[in-house]
Protein backbone atom coordinates (compact mmCIF):
# COMPACT_ATOMS: atom_id res chain seq x y z
CA UNK A 1 0.00 0.00 0.00
CA UNK A 2 1.72 3.39 -1.06
CA UNK A 3 1.71 6.27 1.65
CA UNK A 4 -0.59 9.74 0.48
CA UNK A 5 2.14 12.19 0.96
CA UNK A 6 0.55 15.66 2.30
CA UNK A 7 0.14 18.34 0.26
CA UNK A 8 3.31 21.16 0.39
CA UNK A 9 1.70 24.15 2.37
CA UNK A 10 3.35 26.67 0.29
CA UNK A 11 1.66 24.98 -3.04
CA UNK A 12 -1.73 25.80 -3.89
CA UNK A 13 -4.63 23.36 -2.80
CA UNK A 14 -8.28 23.52 -1.72
CA UNK A 15 -7.53 24.69 1.42
CA UNK A 16 -4.93 27.28 0.51
CA UNK A 17 -5.06 28.62 -3.31
CA UNK A 18 -5.46 32.73 -1.51
CA UNK A 19 -8.78 33.04 -2.93
CA UNK A 20 -10.85 35.12 -0.50
CA UNK A 21 -8.68 33.79 2.07
CA UNK A 22 -6.88 35.55 4.98
CA UNK A 23 -2.76 34.03 4.55
CA UNK A 24 -0.95 34.13 8.34
CA UNK A 25 2.50 33.17 8.59
CA UNK A 26 3.26 30.30 11.08
CA UNK A 27 5.97 28.85 12.94
CA UNK A 28 6.11 25.96 14.95
CA UNK A 29 9.11 25.18 17.25
CA UNK A 30 9.54 22.10 18.99
CA UNK A 31 7.21 19.65 16.60
CA UNK A 32 8.62 16.24 15.07
CA UNK A 33 5.41 14.89 13.56
CA UNK A 34 4.19 18.12 12.29
CA UNK A 35 7.97 18.72 10.82
CA UNK A 36 7.26 16.13 8.08
CA UNK A 37 4.16 17.94 6.70
CA UNK A 38 6.57 21.15 5.93
CA UNK A 39 9.56 21.63 4.38
CA UNK A 40 10.67 24.15 6.61
CA UNK A 41 9.69 25.39 10.29
CA UNK A 42 7.51 27.81 8.96
CA UNK A 43 5.21 28.58 6.76
CA UNK A 44 3.09 30.84 5.09
CA UNK A 45 -0.96 29.85 5.39
CA UNK A 46 -4.48 30.43 4.00
CA UNK A 47 -7.28 29.62 5.50
CA UNK A 48 -11.13 30.83 5.46
CA UNK A 49 -11.61 30.84 8.95
CA UNK A 50 -10.42 33.93 11.61
CA UNK A 51 -9.77 32.37 15.05
CA UNK A 52 -7.11 30.94 16.23
CA UNK A 53 -9.39 28.00 17.43
CA UNK A 54 -10.48 27.79 13.14
CA UNK A 55 -6.68 27.84 12.63
CA UNK A 56 -6.12 24.51 14.73
CA UNK A 57 -9.03 23.12 13.63
CA UNK A 58 -8.21 23.64 10.09
CA UNK A 59 -4.60 22.46 10.47
CA UNK A 60 -6.52 18.92 11.67
CA UNK A 61 -8.62 19.03 9.31
CA UNK A 62 -6.03 19.57 6.28
CA UNK A 63 -3.18 17.44 7.58
CA UNK A 64 -5.43 14.17 9.76
CA UNK A 65 -4.43 12.40 12.89
CA UNK A 66 -0.84 13.40 13.24
CA UNK A 67 -1.32 16.50 13.49
CA UNK A 68 -4.07 16.07 15.84
CA UNK A 69 -2.22 14.13 18.09
CA UNK A 70 0.54 17.03 18.28
CA UNK A 71 -2.04 19.66 18.92
CA UNK A 72 -5.12 18.89 20.46
CA UNK A 73 -5.24 16.72 24.03
CA UNK A 74 -8.57 14.85 23.88
CA UNK A 75 -8.78 13.98 27.86
CA UNK A 76 -9.78 17.93 27.96
CA UNK A 77 -11.12 18.82 24.68
CA UNK A 78 -8.69 21.69 23.79
CA UNK A 79 -5.37 22.61 22.79
CA UNK A 80 -2.39 20.57 24.64
CA UNK A 81 -1.59 22.15 27.62
CA UNK A 82 2.25 21.95 27.07
CA UNK A 83 1.63 24.38 23.64
CA UNK A 84 2.08 27.65 24.23
CA UNK A 85 0.78 29.90 21.19
CA UNK A 86 2.38 33.51 20.24
CA UNK A 87 0.47 35.80 17.93
CA UNK A 88 2.20 38.69 16.56
CA UNK A 89 5.18 38.56 19.38
CA UNK A 90 2.43 38.03 21.87
CA UNK A 91 1.45 35.44 24.54
CA UNK A 92 -1.81 33.86 23.82
CA UNK A 93 -3.79 32.95 27.51
CA UNK A 94 -4.88 29.43 27.35
CA UNK A 95 -8.58 30.53 27.24
CA UNK A 96 -10.50 29.81 24.84
CA UNK A 97 -9.25 30.52 20.99
CA UNK A 98 -12.44 30.98 19.49
CA UNK A 99 -12.12 34.21 20.61
CA UNK A 100 -8.43 35.28 19.61
CA UNK A 101 -9.31 37.21 16.32
CA UNK A 102 -6.54 36.74 13.41
CA UNK A 103 -6.21 38.90 10.47
CA UNK A 104 -3.90 38.99 7.18
CA UNK A 105 -0.04 38.93 7.50
CA UNK A 106 -0.60 38.05 11.34
CA UNK A 107 2.27 36.02 12.70
CA UNK A 108 1.45 32.57 14.63
CA UNK A 109 3.99 30.68 17.02
CA UNK A 110 3.17 27.32 18.22
CA UNK A 111 5.64 26.26 20.84
CA UNK A 112 6.03 23.08 22.50
CA UNK A 113 7.53 23.44 26.07
CA UNK A 114 9.17 20.94 27.22
CA UNK A 115 10.07 19.95 30.66
CA UNK A 116 13.53 17.77 32.08
CA UNK A 117 16.37 17.49 34.00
Amino acid sequence: MESKKPPEPNKASPHQDGGGKICIHITFVGFPKIYDFFQKDHINYYFSGNTLRDLVDDLIVRYGQQVKDSLWDERINRLDPCIQMVLNEKDVTSGDLRYVKLSEGDQVTFLRLLAGG
